[in-house]
């Protein structure tokens, strides 16, 4: 029989442990995560452990003050404190969370292509000028597309153009700033390049964009109908892209859609300073019967014909031309934006010094620039009109003042009156000229004994009048007594 013990049925897993291990540690109870745990606690210190063998009592007189700690009171599970949250309402400023989170998102949200927006200049570096966009966006756009060189801290509209994913930066350019072309991959409608005219044919201008041909409409060039296309060869100017089509070699351009962008620009500029009464200096752009077009650096004016010039005028070629400068008076605004100027009230009014120019029974030289059926108006200095009444246009009796004067004719008149106050001086012909001799040399009263007998317009047959009462009225037979 062997010496070794075997454990019978009735051992415990304990016992039965022991016997065959006697001499094994024993493993107490619980996870070995727990124990290596244990294990890495850091040993506290000497200190501590004295102070948790004898704690300190304290006495009633040690104790100088109690202070009380105000908790924070907790609305709910997972509220905040009353206290925190009017701190959080008092730095939002009265903004509301969703606000803030509408603002969060907005800030987030991607910038629309082709979009305008207001950056700010960041820095210039090289070739590039760096804006500060909307949100968490930046961008950078080519230096040589400015037309004058922004400084830091400048802001500038741009147009975003795309994205560049690897270093987040939008690509940006100036609105109206040519495109650099040197395919046709470069292109793209609606783009802005720089096309220089090499020739002219019968439906407008040809010109390179680039290597690249393309053409410009006659009716494309300008905001004005030109007539000489030869002025435009080997001039440069921005086109926008109005068809491209790579497969027909096909490149449509326009130089006035570059035109009215930027005249709608100044006009929205112009009509915010705009006012009625305002003196402005203007370019005469286009001459009608009616009137004069005057354009006043982004907005069109129209000066009617009566408010040219305070003379007379046919027609407002008479007093200006196409192209030059004139000073207007903003003489009123529509509401549909139409706006109407005067320019003879940027002159002096010649009413103004008629006081000491004209005196009663002065005799002047004048033109008729006007006949009506009443009499004949005779301009008798620049802006100053008199009336010859039909009655004073000659000695004898008038019927029509044609018969005597008519527009154009120069007349001598002398000075009836002069109502500075009505502006109206009236004038007479007939007082310059000598009354005409009575025939047979001077007139004298009529004698009545002299006035000779009238020729009857029915002679005499030396016959009795027949008619009267003294005669029977042929009623007498039948019973009538008249």
């Amino acid at each position: 029989m062997s010496d070794e013990t075997t454990p019978n049925e009735n051992t415990t897993s304990a016992e039965a442990t022991e016997q065959i291990a006697p001499n094994a540690p024993k493993m107490a109870i619980g996870s070995q995560r727990d124990a290596a745990d244990l294990a890495l606690r850091p040993a506290q210190p000497d200190a501590v452990k004295d102070a948790m063998v004898n704690p300190v009592k304290l006495r009633a007189g040690d104790v100088e003050e109690v202070v009380e700690v105000k908790v924070a009171e907790v609305r709910s599970a997972v509220g905040l404190g009353d206290d925190i949250d009017a701190e959080i309402e008092a730095a939002l400023g009265g903004i509301s969370m969703e606000d803030v989170v509408d603002k969060t998102e907005a800030a987030e949200a991607e910038l629309e292509l082709n979009a305008r927006v207001a950056g700010l200049v960041t820095k210039i570096f090289k070739d590039n000028v760096f804006f500060k966009l909307a949100g968490q966006y930046e961008g950078v756009a080519a230096l040589h597309t400015f037309k004058e060189e922004p400084a830091e801290g400048d802001t500038i509209q741009v147009t975003v153009r795309a994205r560049n994913k690897e270093d987040g930066l939008y690509e940006l350019t100036v609105p109206g700033a040519t495109l650099s072309v040197s395919d046709w991959d470069d292109l793209e409608e609606g783009g802005v390049v720089e096309a220089k005219v090499t020739a002219v044919n019968s439906g407008g201008l040809e010109a390179l964009v680039g290597s690249l041909r393309g053409f410009i409409p006659a009716s494309q060039i300008s905001r004005y109908r030109v007539e000489d296309l030869e002025q435009f060869i080997e001039q440069k100017f921005p086109c926008v892209v109005v068809e491209c089509n790579p497969d027909k070699r096909k490149l449509v351009l326009s130089h006035r859609a570059v035109l009215e962008r930027e005249y709608e620009e100044k006009r929205k500029v112009l009509m915010e300073e705009l006012e009625v009464g305002q003196i402005r200096e203007g370019v005469v752009t286009k001459l009608m019967d009616f009137g004069a077009f005057v354009d006043l650096g982004g907005a069109e004016g129209l000066i009617h014909i009566s408010k040219i010039s305070w003379t007379r005028v046919r027609h407002p070629k008479e007093v200006m031309h196409e192209g030059e400068r004139v000073k207007v008076k903003v003489d009123k605004i529509g509401e549909d934006g139409k706006i109407g100027l005067s320019h003879r009230d940027t002159l002096e009014h010649p009413w103004h010094k008629s006081d000491n120019q004209f005196s009663v029974d002065d005799v002047i030289t004048g033109t008729v620039t006007k006949v009506m059926d009443f009499g004949a108006f005779v301009e008798i200095k620049p802006g100053i009109e008199g009336l010859v009444h039909i009655s004073e246009l000659a000695h004898h009796r008038v019927s029509k003042v044609s018969t005597v004067c008519n527009e154009g004719d120069s007349i001598e008149v002398k000075v009836l009156s002069v109502d500075t106050d009505s502006q109206k001086i009236a004038l007479s012909r007939k007082a310059c000229q000598n009354a005409p001799a009575p025939k047979g040399g001077a007139k004298k009263e009529a004698d009545p004994t002299d006035i000779p007998d009238r020729e009857l317009a029915i002679k005499s047959d030396g016959k009795p009048l027949q008619g009267g009462t003294n005669r029977p009225s042929g009623g007498e037979h039948v019973g009538l007594k008249w």
